[in-house]
């Protein structure tokens, strides 16, 4: 028997099970490593709330400090998430495990595989840029101001503008600069390595659902064969309805697996989609605050990348529902585009129960008021857009 959980989220399983998130393996260690990662996460963000009753606080210092905090919200809040959601994971593990032990048709499995595939691949692509962006991230925080001096000569060190930029934003004094500047880069890069193995498990958890829909149009276009419709029988009859309920199963399915996890994640998705939308309007006015962008190198990097990462999320997300509603579709296009008029009577009825199901587009929809589609993504960057606008227009 193929175990799905190996074969196509192996490297989710790397990331996550050092940090006791990976579902399907818990035991009091692993409960203990959940619990430490979200409470230093859920640490780092209350240290950098307090600044903003500590200092003294004006608006530019209330957007430097949550367009920092608002990705350390966003790396925690889905990895506090998967902890509580723990059993929910492993019970859709369980269920896509179970779906694709009762295939038996060769083209099917090889549906099914091309998806889990595509899962990976997106998974082992994403999960590489992570690497070579954390790598490239520590040569520009730790070595930069060193090369910088070399290239271009001044009388005093650019690394003394790095710790500098650290006691500005957390307002302390420079001897503590040093620690707490560790201490912020650890915690940056242990929620993005736990945030980028959650997010990619949910983005291959969907492809498998895609992969669901495809064999649901597959299971249509073999019902309704032409050569079955032609030398229409009993038997024949018998085998077209069988095939019809099997499409109609997994059709309900996916459906079933996709509106249960949206369901146990609505709320926090909903407080993650407004975290991006912050996150990315005050990057943006941050960005465009820098006076002296070259004393200010790493900050000007900072903010940019922040903007692509969270353009970047907004994308998956968005373009993960839209192949969602695609795939949903597709069915019911299959399913219009078959010749059903071939078919006796009693199946036509078969085929317009699944046409009236099929016709309602089926979207990932958060609380109402966020649809994952492309359409989405466009709106959520002209929220955010509009607002760094307003923004910059006020101060």
């Amino acid at each position: 028997m193929v175990c799905i959980r190996k074969r196509f989220f192996n490297s989710n399983r790397l990331l996550l099970a050092p940090f006791g998130l990976w579902p399907g393996e818990e035991t009091i260690f692993t409960r203990f490593q959940a619990t430490l990662l979200c409470s230093f996460l859920i640490g780092s963000i209350v240290f950098q709330l307090s600044r903003l009753f500590i200092a003294e606080c004006n608006f530019d210092f209330i957007t430097r400090i949550f367009s920092y905090m608002s990705l350390f919200v966003m790396f925690t809040s889905l990895s506090v998430v998967l902890w509580i959601h723990m059993e929910t994971m492993k019970y859709l593990f369980d269920q896509l495990q179970y779906i694709y032990d009762r295939l038996k048709d060769r083209n099917e499995i090889a549906i099914y595989d091309k998806y889990g595939y595509i899962g990976n691949h997106i998974t082992t692509t994403i999960i590489t840029l992570v690497v070579c962006g954390l790598c490239g991230t520590s040569v520009i925080l730790y070595y930069w101001p060193f090369i910088f001096d070399i290239i271009v000569s001044k009388n005093e060190s650019y690394a003394i503008h790095t710790m500098q930029f650290v006691s500005e934003y957390f307002n302390v004094s420079e001897k503590y600069c040093v620690l707490l500047f560790m201490h912020w880069t650890a915690s940056g890069t242990i929620g993005l390595i736990a945030f980028t193995g959650a997010g990619t498990m949910v983005l291959s958890y969907f492809q498998h659902i895609c992969g669901m829909f495809e064999i649901a149009s597959y299971r249509i276009e073999q019902a309704m064969a032409i050569e079955l419709l032609h030398n229409f029988h009993i038997k024949n009859g018998i085998v077209i309805c069988r095939k019809m309920i099997c499409a109609i199963d997994i059709q309900r399915q996916a459906m079933e697996l996709a509106t249960h996890f949206i369901t146990s994640m609505e709320g926090p998705v909903f407080v993650m989609v407004i975290t991006t939308v912050l996150s990315m309007t005050c990057n943006l006015f941050r960005l465009f605050q820098i006076e002296s962008p070259m004393e200010r190198m790493i900050e000007i990097l900072f903010h940019l990348w922040a903007v692509f990462f969270i353009l970047v999320i907004l994308f998956l997300a968005n373009y993960v529902g839209q192949e969602v509603i695609d795939h949903s579709n597709h069915v019911y296009i299959i399913t219009y585009n078959v010749s059903w008029y071939l078919a006796p009577l009693h199946i036509q009825k078969l085929i317009l129960f699944l046409l009236e199901r099929s016709h309602k587009i089926f979207t990932l929809s958060a609380g109402g008021l966020f649809t994952a589609s492309i359409e989405c993504f466009v709106t959520l960057v002209k929220v955010s857009m509009s607002y760094f606008t307003f923004m910059y227009s006020i101060q």
